[in-house]
C-alpha cells in the first residue's frame, strides 16, 4: 500500500476475481493464466466529487506487450475502457498506462481493472472508484397535471420526484411556486420516490397563467441536480379537453394549448404518451413508447460513447441490435424512431474517437432504412421537422466515418450507398438520380435516401414540393482545389419550373447557394453544384410574385367592395319599384344574394392578407367565412342561371314565387353550409392534412385530389361549367328566329346579340373563374401567356363587384330610371303629373 493515492494489487482488492476467465473479462487471449503481484494500480481515496475530473495509473513491474483497461458495477459483467466522450486512455501501454475520467458521474461508479499482457499470461491489478453520486435522470411529475380554478377557491396538487436506485443517501427539497420543502425519502422497487402535497390558492390578486413545480437533489457532499417543470391553471371561462379513456388510456383535464403526458399502457414498452389540447378538442396521440430492448440499445450506444465497452466488437452489437429491432413494418412508434435516431447520433459522435468499420455497414444501413417506413407526421411540425435534420445528419456523419476497405455499397429499400475510388470523376447513379462529381480524391461515398425530404422545413420555399429522394456525396483526401458536381434527377413533372438545393445543416433549412439548374445536351435537366452535402430539387407549383399583382389586388378588393355596398343599398331603395313580376323577384333576389355573399367573402379575403399578424382562431374564422360566402355566392349564380334556362326552355311552365324562395335559398345557403361543415370535420378528424393553413389562412394543397382546396375547386368548377351551358343556351335562343319572323337576322345583330349576353352574364355567372383553373395548371412565368392569364384572372375577380353593379344594376333600364325619380322628385319616384308606366323588359 502507497500514501496518497491508493495502491492496490488484484490480490489485496479482488480475490474472488482471481480464479476467473480470460472469456469472462472480455480478453481475447486463449490459454492464459492472470497472475497477480506483478501489477499495481493508483486510484484516488475516498469519495471524489460529482462530475470531477479524476486519473487512474497503473504500472507494471516489467515490460509487457500489451495491457487493457476494465469496469465493472455491482454485478454487471466487465466492460472494456476504450476511448471516449468522457474517457480517455494514455498512448503508451507496455510498463505504465493512465485512464483520465474527464467527467465523473454515475456511469463510472465501480471497480476499475488494469490489466499487463505477455503471450498468454495477463497479469491485473483493481481498484474501487467512490463517487459522490447524483442522479443522471429527475423525473417531477405533478398530480393532477393541471391546477384546476375553474369552481373553487383553492386546490391541493401534489408534486412527485422520481431517481434510479442508488447507494448515495440523498436528501431533496421539493418546490411549488416559492413553497420548498424538505421530502422524506421512500425506496421502491423501481427506485427511489420524493412525495409532497401543496395548495393553489385560486383567489390572488395575480392570475398566474401556471405555477413552477420542482425537485432539487442533495448528495453527501452537499453537491445539487435540480429539475423544474410547469403546472398550468385553468379559471373559470378559460378553454379545456375534458378527461377521456380510451383503449386504457387515462387522458387527465388538461388546459387549452397544453400537452398531457401519461405513462405508457402497452406491455413491453416504456416510455410516454403525449396529447395536445386544441381548444376544448384532444389533438393527435404521439406515441413516445419505445420497446424495452430499444431502449437498452440506446443506453448501451450512450456507454459506448462514453468509452464503456468502446470497441469495433461493441460497435458492431449496437447496430446488429438496432437492425433486429426496428425492422417490422407497422410495430415501430414515433418513439422508436427517436430512439433510433438517438443512436444514431450517440454513435456518430462517438465515431470522433473511435472510427468505425465496414463490417457493420449492413446492419447499420438497413435499420436507418426501416426506420424511413414509419409515418413520421404529428401536430408539432418543428418536432417533425427536428427529427428527420437529425436523422440526415446522423446517417451522413456515420457514412462519412465509416472506413471503407473492399465494400462498393450497400442498397436497401429506402438507403441506396455506392463507393467510387481513384479517378479523377466519378459516375454513379443512386434511385435513379445520375451523379457525376468532378475531383482528384481517393474514394467517393455516395448515398440516396427516399421518403426524408417531404419530413425536412421548407420555410421560404412553402409554394414548391420537394422530389423524394436526398442525395448526398462526400469524398476523401481530395487533392483537387474544388469540386464539381451534377446530378440528373427524374424529371417528376415537365411543366414545374426546377429549382437546385442543397441542405444547409448550419441554418437548417434548404438554399440554392452554389447550385444552379441547366439543361445539357438533348435539353436534359440537370443540377450542377460547386460543394458538397445533401442535395434535393424542388419544383414550384404556385405562382411566382408578379409586378404589380398585390397592388391590382388590393385596389379592385377596395373598388369591388365600395360598388357592391352602393348595389345594395340601390337594390333595396328600387326593391318594390322594379320587382314586378315573378321574374324579375327572382333575378333580382339571386343577385342581391350575389353581390351581399361577394361583399362578404372580398371582406374576409382582405381580413386575412396578413396571416402572421392573426391567431390561428381567427385564421380559422376567416378561412370558414371566406370557403363559405365564395360557395354561397356560386350557388346563387346557380340558381340564377338554372332559372334562366328554365324560362327560356319552358316558356309556359311558371315556377311560383314560394318554391323557387324554398330552391334559391335551399341551394344557395344549405348546400354551402353542408360542403364546409363536411370539409371541416372531414380534414380535421378523419386525415393528416390540415383543413387549413396557418401561413396563407386558406384551404390547404397537398397534390391533386389531396388537400382541402378541393372541396373549393370542385364544386366551383362545376358550377361554372353549369353556367357557361347556361349563356350557350341564351346566347342560342337569342340567335334564333321567333316564329314571326320572316328573315334571318344580319350577321352584325347577331354579334352584337352574343357579345351584349356575354358581357351581362359574364360576371354574375362567374364565367370569369374559368381562368382559375389555367392559373392553376399553368406555371411557366417564362411564357407571356401565362402573365397574361395570370393578370387577366387578378383583374377580372378583383374588380367582380364593380362588373355586377355595372351590368346587374346600373344597366338596366328600368333601375336607370327609378334612381333619376328619385333623384329628381324624392324618394317617392313620382313627379308632378306624372304616371307611371309599367312595361316589360
Amino acid at each position: 500500500m502507497i500514501e496518497g493515492n491508493k495502491t492496490l494489487n488484484v490480490a489485496e482488492n479482488l480475490p474472488g476475481i482471481i480464479g476467473i476467465s480470460l472469456d469472462t473479462l472480455g480478453v481475447t487471449i486463449t490459454n492464459a493464466e492472470i497472475v497477480a503481484g506483478m501489477v499495481y494500480i493508483e486510484a484516488p481515496e475516498g469519495k471524489v466529487c460529482y462530475n470531477s475530473k479524476q486519473q487512474l495509473n497503473c504500472m507494471s513491474v516489467e515490460q509487457m506487450e500489451k495491457c487493457e483497461w476494465k469496469m465493472v458495477r455491482g454485478d454487471e459483467t466487465p466492460l472494456i475502457l476504450g476511448p471516449g466522450s468522457e474517457l480517455t486512455l494514455s498512448d503508451t501501454c507496455t510498463k505504465t498506462t493512465t485512464v483520465t475520467l474527464l467527467k465523473t458521474n454515475g456511469y463510472w461508479s465501480g471497480t476499475y481493472m488494469c490489466l499487463f499482457i505477455t503471450g498468454n499470461i495477463a497479469h491485473m491489478a483493481s481498484a474501487p472508484l467512490q463517487i459522490a453520486l447524483l442522479p443522471e435522470v429527475i423525473n417531477v411529475t405533478s398530480m393532477p397535471q393541471t391546477a384546476d380554478c375553474s369552481a373553487e377557491k383553492s386546490t391541493k396538487v401534489t408534486i412527485s420526484c422520481s431517481i434510479e436506485n442508488s447507494t448515495e443517501i440523498y436528501k431533496a427539497y421539493l418546490k411549488f411556486g416559492t413553497t420548498e420543502k424538505l421530502s422524506p425519502i421512500k425506496y421502491e422497487s423501481n427506485g427511489i420516490k420524493f412525495t409532497e402535497n401543496f395548495t393553489v390558492e385560486c383567489v390572488t390578486g395575480d392570475k398566474l397563467l401556471s405555477i413552477e413545480g420542482g425537485c432539487t437533489i442533495y448528495n453527501s457532499m452537499n453537491q445539487t441536480q435540480n429539475r423544474i417543470i410547469k403546472i398550468p391553471i385553468i379559471y373559470s371561462g378559460d378553454l379545456f379537453c375534458t378527461e377521456d379513456s380510451t383503449d386504457g388510456k387515462n387522458w387527465p383535464k388538461t388546459k387549452n394549448n397544453e400537452i398531457a403526458v401519461i405513462d405508457c399502457v402497452e406491455p413491453g414498452r416504456q416510455g410516454i404518451l403525449k396529447r395536445k389540447c386544441l381548444g376544448n378538442k384532444w389533438g393527435e396521440e404521439v406515441s413516445l413508447c419505445v420497446k424495452t430492448i430499444l431502449n437498452a440499445v440506446a443506453l448501451q450506444a450512450k456507454d459506448f460513447e462514453k468509452g464503456l465497452g468502446a470497441t469495433q466488437e461493441g460497435a458492431q452489437l449496437i447496430f446488429q441490435s438496432l437492425r433486429n429491432n426496428t425492422s417490422e413494418v407497422g410495430e415501430n412508434t414515433f418513439g422508436d424512431v427517436m430512439t433510433g435516431l438517438t443512436v444514431f447520433q450517440t454513435m456518430k459522435n462517438a465515431s470522433v474517437n473511435m472510427p468505425m468499420r465496414e463490417n457493420l455497414l449492413e446492419d447499420f444501413i438497413e435499420s436507418a432504412s426501416s426506420m424511413l417506413n414509419i409515418t413520421w407526421n404529428v401536430e408539432d411540425k418543428e418536432e417533425n421537422g427536428a427529427l428527420a435534420t437529425q436523422y440526415l445528419s446522423s446517417v451522413e456523419g456515420l457514412i462519412k466515418s465509416i472506413r471503407i476497405n473492399a465494400s462498393n455499397g450497400y442498397n436497401a429499400s429506402n438507403i441506396q450507398f455506392q463507393v467510387c475510388r481513384s479517378g479523377p470523376s466519378c459516375n454513379g447513379s443512386v434511385f435513379g438520380v445520375d451523379v457525376e462529381l468532378n475531383a482528384t480524391a481517393d474514394m467517393v461515398k455516395t448515398v440516396g435516401l427516399l421518403s426524408l425530404a417531404n419530413h425536412l422545413p421548407m420555410l421560404e420555399y412553402k409554394s414548391a414540393y420537394v422530389s423524394n429522394i436526398v442525395v448526398s456525396a462526400t469524398v476523401e483526401n481530395n487533392t483537387s482545389p474544388g469540386v464539381n458536381i451534377k446530378l440528373a434527377f427524374p424529371n417528376e413533372d415537365a411543366d414545374a419550373e426546377m429549382l437546385c438545393v442543397f441542405w444547409n445543416v448550419t441554418e437548417e433549412s434548404w438554399s440554392d447557394e452554389g447550385c444552379q439548374f441547366v439543361r445539357g445536351p438533348g435539353n436534359i435537366p440537370y443540377c450542377e453544384c460547386d460543394h458538397l452535402t445533401s442535395f434535393s430539387v424542388l419544383m414550384s407549383k404556385h405562382p411566382v410574385n408578379l409586378p404589380f399583382m398585390e397592388l391590382i389586388t388590393y385596389i379592385g378588393l377596395g373598388t369591388s367592395i365600395c360598388s357592391l355596398i352602393i348595389y345594395i343599398i340601390i337594390e333595396c331603395l328600387v326593391w318594390s319599384a322594379i320587382v314586378i313580376s315573378n321574374l324579375s323577384h327572382f333575378r333580382h333576389t339571386a343577385l342581391l344574394n350575389i353581390g351581399l355573399c361577394l361583399l362578404l367573402a372580398d371582406c374576409s379575403f382582405l381580413a386575412s392578407s396578413f396571416p402572421s399578424i392573426l391567431n390561428d382562431t381567427m385564421c380559422l374564422v376567416l378561412v370558414v367565412a371566406k370557403h363559405y360566402f365564395f360557395l354561397a355566392m356560386f350557388f346563387w349564380m346557380l340558381c340564377l342561371s338554372v332559372m334562366l334556362v328554365h324560362q327560356l326552355i319552358f316558356v309556359f311552365s311558371h315556377i311560383g314565387k314560394k318554391v323557387y324562395m324554398i330552391l334559391g335559398f335551399t341551394i344557395g345557403y344549405v348546400c354551402p353550409t353542408v360542403t364546409v361543415a363536411v370539409t371541416y370535420l372531414y380534414y380535421n378528424q378523419l386525415t393528416d392534412v390540415p383543413y387549413y393553413d396557418t401561413k396563407t389562412c386558406w384551404l390547404t394543397y397537398t397534390s391533386a385530389m389531396v388537400g382541402s382546396i378541393h372541396a373549393f375547386l370542385l364544386p366551383v368548377g362545376t358550377i361554372v361549367l353549369v353556367n357557361i351551358f347556361a349563356m350557350v343556351t341564351v346566347i342560342v335562343t337569342v340567335l334564333k328566329p321567333s316564329g314571326a319572323e320572316t328573315n334571318k337576322k344580319g350577321d352584325r345583330d347577331a354579334t352584337k346579340s352574343i357579345i351584349k349576353v356575354i358581357i351581362f352574364l359574364t360576371p354574375i355567372f362567374g364565367g370569369t373563374w374559368i381562368l382559375g383553373l389555367f392559373v392553376f395548371i399553368m406555371n411557366d412565368f417564362k411564357q407571356l401567356i401565362t402573365c397574361v392569364v395570370h393578370y387577366l384572372f387578378t383583374i377580372l375577380n378583383s374588380f367582380q363587384g364593380f362588373f355586377i353593379l355595372l351590368t346587374g344594376c346600373l344597366a338596366e333600364k328600368r333601375v336607370r330610371d327609378e334612381i333619376l325619380r328619385m333623384v329628381m322628385f324624392g324618394k317617392s319616384g313620382k313627379g308632378p303629373g306624372t304616371t307611371t308606366t309599367i312595361t316589360n323588359k
